[in-house]
C-alpha cells in the first residue's frame, strides 16, 4: 500500500480528473479487491463481476472522500469496497425471496461423505440448522471463519471443485489441502453449534 500522504495526494489529483492518479489508486487496491472478491460467493457471479463492483465502489469513494477528514482514505475505501459486496449479496438474497443458496448440506465429498455428515454431533446440529436459522446460520458461520478456511469451504462445496484442484491453485501439497479442509469443517461445526444454542 502507498504511504498515506502519497495516497492522499493521488486522491486529490484524481478528484481533479487526473486519469493517471485514478488508475494508480485502483492499482494500489487491486490486491485487496481480489482477496475480498475471492472470499465471497454469490451464485452466478464470477470473480471478475465482483471485482467490477468493487472497482466502481472504489471510484465512487475517491470522488466522495473529503480530503480534510482526519481518518485515512485507506480505511474509507476498504469499507466502501466491503459494503458494496455486502449490498450486492443482500440484494441477491432479497431477489431470491428468502430461498436458500444453491448449495446443499447434502453435497458429497470425494469419499461420498455428505457435508452435513461432517457436522453431525450428539447435539444434533443438523436438526438445529434445519429447524432454526438454516441458511442464515450457515451464512453467519461462514462469515466468521478465517479467510483461508472460508476459501476452501466455498471452493469445495459452493464451487464444487476438488481439493486436488485447490491444492494446485494454491500451490500447496494435497495433504496440506486435506488437513486445512478438515480443520475448516471442524471450526465451522463449532461456530454453528455456538450460533444454534
Amino acid at each position: 500500500m502507498l504511504i498515506i500522504l502519497q495516497l492522499l495526494d493521488l486522491v486529490k489529483k484524481a478528484q481533479d480528473r487526473d486519469e493517471a492518479s485514478l488508475q494508480a489508486i485502483i492499482k494500489n487496491f487491486e490486491g485487496f479487491m481480489y482477496k475480498t472478491a475471492s472470499s465471497i460467493y454469490i451464485n452466478g457471479y464470477e470473480v471478475e463481476d465482483l471485482l467490477q463492483i468493487e472497482a466502481t465502489a472504489l471510484i465512487n469513494a475517491i470522488f466522495k472522500y473529503n480530503c480534510e477528514y482526519t481518518n485515512a482514505f485507506t480505511t474509507y475505501a476498504t469499507t466502501a469496497i466491503k459494503n458494496a459486496l455486502n449490498n450486492e449479496l443482500r440484494s441477491y438474497l432479497n431477489k431470491r425471496n428468502g430461498e436458500k443458496f444453491e448449495f446443499s448440506l447434502n453435497n458429497t465429498m470425494d469419499e461420498d461423505t455428505e457435508f452435513m455428515d461432517m457436522l453431525l454431533s450428539d447435539d444434533n446440529v443438523e436438526e438445529d440448522i434445519l429447524l432454526k436459522e438454516d441458511i442464515r446460520t450457515l451464512r453467519k458461520a461462514l462469515k466468521s471463519l478465517p479467510d483461508n478456511f472460508r476459501e476452501i469451504i466455498c471452493w469445495h462445496y459452493f464451487k464444487e471443485k476438488s481439493l486436488k484442484e485447490y491444492a494446485e491453485f494454491k500451490n500447496i501439497k494435497y495433504s496440506t489441502a486435506k488437513k486445512r479442509h478438515a480443520r475448516a469443517l471442524k471450526k465451522l461445526k463449532e461456530i454453528i453449534i455456538t450460533i444454534s444454542k
